[in-house]
């Protein structure tokens, strides 16, 4: 089939029946291709245009992806300048007239992804490869994603497999699906195709290409993770980072220059597009759509910002400072994880990767959200004249990032500490996951052990493929290194597991350490409910974790248990 072959789509259908009153579900635009007389897609041109088209209508829901994940969570505020929907969201009270309601942007994803698979031919062989299995594997999974998104922001579905092209199609009864039904099923649609590689269509509009793209083996960790299934869930994110030679590095960490806290290093001030590994891109057309997520966060009258409680507990935990990595020695005992904002000596204040003191203020309360305003890009052709922090310049946010590099590593972390490896997860955070960390301390047969073992030896006892870290040689530091401001491992005493009962003890111990080490590192980036919901599902009195940690950023905690103990609250509907 030939390029010009091609004819856009614009597919205006009907609600489908059954849904709630707000809910237009397919009642939307789409940007993908409709082939003459029901083709198939059975040449490389076929699937780019395709995927491309798939991947523009992502776009519509990445701002939603950080919103929804966040103001939900215990690590934001609205302020009264915030819109009445994104209050009630973060009040969980939502009324029918909340903008966020809609599914529509979902539904048509997943009505193109249908029609897509529909379409692709995957017995194209060329070479002995199937050339076009990447595409039908990434729209796939493209599909399972958005669906897991409406899940965890909705609370139920309606599954649907083939696509809506009449009113006829629009009005059958499709099944409702809640989250927990919906997680195994989505597991059951990609697990088969878990370590097919994505397409690569090299650097598109100065991102590689690579990473629009949903990874299985990541979906499939997440899934399983969810679905208290730890052991295919490390298997998975180990999968990941041995395919892809994935490490945490010291260059994106913050750190003080010297004791005397006069300068710092802000590498990780970059890290949040840097380090991304899977994201939705937005174009450098100024006149095309992008979030609006500096605005409303980086902004003199800003409508989401650092929960207050949030802001003291960062400036409160201690930085550990080297002067010479070499002598493995601490040279001090700092206040202040870097990753939130840098406290000179002299009293004055930095923003840092997630927030920083920019207006007149001491209080936490005056701290904005920096961490999208760092990585915006500077546009001439836009203004911004309702945001004077900005002196009237426009900044185009250029991704939503949905994966970084430790937030692959924490997530290992959480599933390998539920597997019965507590020390191993909590060498992710302190140490980094090094040949020489894996090994040392280790008993080998005929040999004495001398060295205190980082790792319990009966956690690596079994010989697990997914915890072989030592085989693959990366060049790993602890994601917990204070913005990895490098020290952290050296210390002896501040940041240990402590002596308790039983193991069980030990694994609630680092889990809450993980969760702590998530908030630190991807703050503001989309996360937080999610991860909430996710860890307090490991646990017999869920949700009893996940709505302590929520209603403790209220000025009546208790209204919000009482209103979080019941479920149908949790969602957006």
């Amino acid at each position: 089939m030939k390029h010009n072959s091609i004819k856009l789509l614009i597919a205006a259908l009907s609600a489908i029946a059954g849904f709630s009153s707000c809910e237009d579900m397919m009642d939307t635009d789409t940007s993908t291709y409709r082939y003459e007389n029901g083709v198939k897609l059975e040449t490389a041109a076929d699937s780019l245009y395709s995927v491309m088209g798939i991947l523009n209508q992502m776009q519509a829901v990445g701002e939603r992806y950080v919103l929804l994940g966040e103001l939900r969570g215990d690590l934001v505020s609205v302020t009264p300048d915030a819109a009445f929907s994104l209050r009630e969201i973060s009040e969980f009270n939502i009324t029918p007239d909340n903008e966020y309601l809609s599914m529509r942007d979902y539904y048509s994803i997943i009505n193109n992804c249908n029609y897509a698979l529909s379409r692709i031919d995957t017995d194209v062989t060329i070479h002995g490869t199937k050339v076009l299995l990447p595409e039908y594997v990434a729209i796939r999974a493209m599909r399972a994603w958005t669906y897991l998104q409406m899940g965890l922001n909705f609370g139920t579905v309606k599954y649907i497999t083939e696509p809506i092209l009449s009113l006829e199609d629009s009005l059958k009864d499709f099944p409702s699906v809640d989250l927990d039904a919906l997680v195994p099923m989505l597991i059951a649609d990609m697990e088969q195709y878990a370590t097919v590689d994505m397409p690569a269509y090299g650097t598109i509009d100065g991102f590689s290409s690579t990473r629009f793209f949903v990874q299985p083996r990541l979906l499939l960790g997440d899934l399983y993770l969810y679905n208290n299934d730890y052991e295919q869930a490390a298997a998975m994110y180990y999968s990941y980072i041995e395919r892809y030679n994935v490490a945490i590095t010291s260059g994106y960490g913050n750190r003080w220059n010297s004791s005397n806290q006069d300068n710092a290093q802000l590498g990780n001030n970059g890290a949040y597009q840097s380090e991304a590994m899977q994201m939705i891109p937005y174009s450098s057309d100024a006149k095309e759509y992008h979030p609006n997520l500096v605005n409303l966060t980086y902004n003199t009258l800003p409508s989401i910002v650092p929960a207050e409680w949030w802001v003291e507990e960062m400036n409160d935990i201690s930085h550990f400072h080297v002067d010479n990595m070499g002598n493995n020695i601490i040279s001090g005992y700092l206040q202040g994880d870097l990753r939130g904002q840098v406290r000179y000596r002299g009293g004055t204040r930095e923003s840092a990767a997630s927030f920083g003191n920019v207006r007149t203020g001491v209080n936490s309360s005056d701290c904005l959200i920096t961490k999208f305003e760092l990585n915006a890009t500077q546009n001439t052709a836009i203004t911004s004249p309702d945001n004077e922090l900005l002196h009237g310049m426009g900044m185009l946010s250029r991704s939503v990032v949905t994966y970084r590099t430790p937030l692959i590593y924490l997530r290992y972390a959480e599933a390998v500490n539920r597997a019965g490896k507590p020390t191993l997860a909590f060498a992710v955070l302190k140490n980094g996951l090094t040949r020489e960390n894996m090994t040392v301390g280790q008993p080998v047969e005929g040999e004495e052990v001398t060295e205190k073992p980082i790792i319990n030896p009966e956690e690596l006892a079994d010989n697990q493929p997914w915890t072989n870290f030592a085989a693959l040689n990366l060049d790993n530091c602890g994601t917990a290194m204070r913005g990895r401001g490098l020290g952290i491992r050296l210390d002896g005493s501040d940041y240990l597991i402590p002596e308790l009962a039983t193991r069980n003890d030990s694994i609630d111990f680092v889990e809450n350490e993980i969760l702590s080490e998530m908030a630190a590192e991807t703050a503001f980036e989309g996360n937080r409910f999610f991860d909430l919901l996710r860890v307090s599902h490991h646990r017999a009195d869920h949700p009893a974790l996940m709505v302590d940690k929520i209603s403790a950023r209220f000025e009546d905690p208790a209204a919000i248990k009482a209103r979080l103990n019941d479920r149908n609250n949790w969602w957006v509907k």
